[in-house]
């Protein structure tokens, strides 16, 4: 009796030891006994759970999405424009400034009496006032400085000032833009929109979207932000409420890398460029125009998401050999980078995904002869 109680208890104590060498030490006891996962070195020092496509799991996803927002954008508010080197103002004193200009030259396109450049130093001349200092200065300011220095020679002089060019303070826009460059900030304060609108972020006539509009890259203050733009202009209006300040930089990178992969045993493999942040998990499929009914197996299509919100490599499993399990897969959002694996028919080897997997990675060169699932 005592030989067959040794006998029995042998067989169980060698598979948890196989077991914990297999995966490691890290695990409890009953985190091993329904521990389901692939081990992928280039990915991960440890195993990759398996997770079941539901309902649960969505919500739960779901519930990790942020807009990225930071409240500082929306508390910035635009103060009065103050005058800096390079712009240029334009000047009149009322009665004034007809006496000096008759003096000058007839026909000149410019009348230096009228308009002046902020020089490097920040200053400006002026006959009757001298030189005075405006750089920092709001147009207010400059006006006030004007007629207390020219009331010395004029009787209650009437003084009017102007930016008749504005180049000291400047958004910079790159990347995918139609209109590319600098955009000058002026007396009249600007929102994101307004700039991103007239920068033509759709390509020609609106007709090749070569940007990726959902993840805008604001620069402000040495921090850079990352903005799902076409997420907040259909489901906000908060975006009309960011306004943008001198130093500013917009960056619409391109969608060339935005991409969702679905291979194996597709109908027609495709790699699909994403217009939105997400795609549902049943879109992707219907745009590889399904399985292939011969060699697939629907009840085993796998997603490999190389990083999450938290920058950790996951792998989804989704069941869509029923109607139910579709509708779930129509609510499980695909992100960029994602590959969509469907299984063959026969049991399927974690080498032929890897296999398939490396034309659209980078980082994945060998993985463990591991089967994914055994029926």
């Amino acid at each position: 009796m005592v030989k067959r109680l040794k006998n029995s208890l042998v067989f169980p104590i060698l598979s948890f030891f196989l077991i914990s060498c297999s995966i490691g030490t890290s695990f409890k006891v009953n985190e091993i006994l329904s521990f389901k996962g692939v081990l992928i070195p280039e990915l991960s020092d440890e195993p990759i759970l398996i997770e079941k496509v539901s309902t649960d799991l969505i919500n739960k996803e779901k519930a990790k999405v942020s807009l990225n927002l930071p409240l500082n954008l929306l508390n910035y508010t635009p103060s009065s424009y103050k005058v800096g080197y390079g712009d240029v103002l334009f000047i009149y004193v009322y009665g004034e400034t007809e006496r000096l200009s008759a003096a000058l030259a007839r026909g000149a396109a410019i009348n230096p009496v009228f308009e002046k450049i902020v020089r490097d130093d920040g200053t400006i001349f002026y006959p009757n006032a001298g030189i005075l200092d405006v750089a920092g200065k709001t147009i207010e300011e400059i006006r006030l400085l004007l007629t207390s220095s020219l009331s010395g020679v004029l009787n209650n002089p009437q003084v009017d000032v102007s930016v008749s060019e504005f180049n000291s303070q400047k958004i910079i826009l790159s990347g995918s833009f139609g209109k590319v460059g600098s955009v000058p900030v002026t007396t009249v304060p600007v929102t994101l929109t307004e700039v991103i609108s007239n920068a033509n972020p759709f390509g020609e006539n609106g007709q090749r979207p070569l940007g990726d509009l959902t993840s805008v890259k604001f620069t402000r203050d040495g921090f850079t932000y990352d903005l799902d733009y076409e997420y907040l202009s259909r489901k906000s209006q908060i975006q009309n409420y960011i306004y943008l300040k001198a130093g500013d930089v917009i960056h619409l990178p391109d969608n060339s890398l935005s991409q969702v992969h679905v291979i194996g045993e597709a109908s027609n493999p495709v790699s699909i460029n994403l217009s939105r942040k997400n795609i549902p998990l049943s879109v992707a499929i219907a745009k590889a125009k399904g399985l292939n009914q011969a060699t697939s197996k629907g009840k085993d299509v796998y997603i490999l998401r190389p990083k999450d919100v938290e920058g950790k490599p996951r792998i989804f499993k989704s069941d869509i050999s029923s109607p139910t399990g579709y509708l779930v897969a129509g609510e499980f959002d695909l992100q960029a980078k994602d590959i969509v694996f469907i299984a063959t028919a026969g049991v399927t080897s974690w080498s032929r995904f890897i296999n398939q997997v490396i034309p659209f990675t980078d980082f994945i060169n060998s993985a463990e002869n591991t089967d994914l699932i055994k029926n």
